[in-house]
C-alpha cells in the first residue's frame, strides 16, 4: 500500500531538533565529564558526518527545484542535431587552433 502523505513539517523538524539536541547533550557529557580520548574522537567524527550530511541535504534540496520534467521531443531512432562541425580528419582542435595529427612513418 502506497500513500502520498508526507509527515507534517513540524513533526519532522521537532524530531530532528530532538535528535541533535540529545546527541549534543551526550557529546558534552562524554567530552567534558568522561574525558575519554577514544570516545571524544568518535564524537568529533560523528559531528563532522552530521555537517557533511547537512551540506549534502542542503545541496540536494536547493537543486531539486531546478529539475526539468519535459519529455524528449524526438523518437529514440532520430539523429542528434550537432551545432558545430567536427574537426577535419587528422586535425585536433586545441584552444581555438587546429593542429595536424602526426603522420606515421613508412
Amino acid at each position: 500500500m502506497t500513500t502520498s502523505r508526507v509527515p507534517h513539517l513540524r513533526i519532522v523538524v521537532a524530531a530532528c531538533v530532538a535528535a541533535v539536541a540529545g546527541y549534543a547533550a551526550f557529546s558534552a557529557y562524554a567530552v567534558i565529564i568522561l574525558k575519554d580520548a577514544t570516545m571524544t574522537g568518535d564524537i568529533i567524527g560523528t559531528w563532522k558526518s552530521f555537517a557533511v550530511l547537512a551540506f549534502g541535504f542542503w545541496l540536494g534540496s536547493s537543486s531539486g527545484g531546478k529539475v526539468k520534467d519535459e519529455a524528449p521531443t524526438g523518437k529514440p531512432g532520430d539523429p542528434v542535431a550537432v551545432t558545430e562541425d567536427p574537426a577535419p580528419q587528422g586535425h585536433w582542435p586545441v584552444g581555438g587552433e587546429t593542429f595536424e595529427a602526426p603522420r606515421s612513418r613508412p
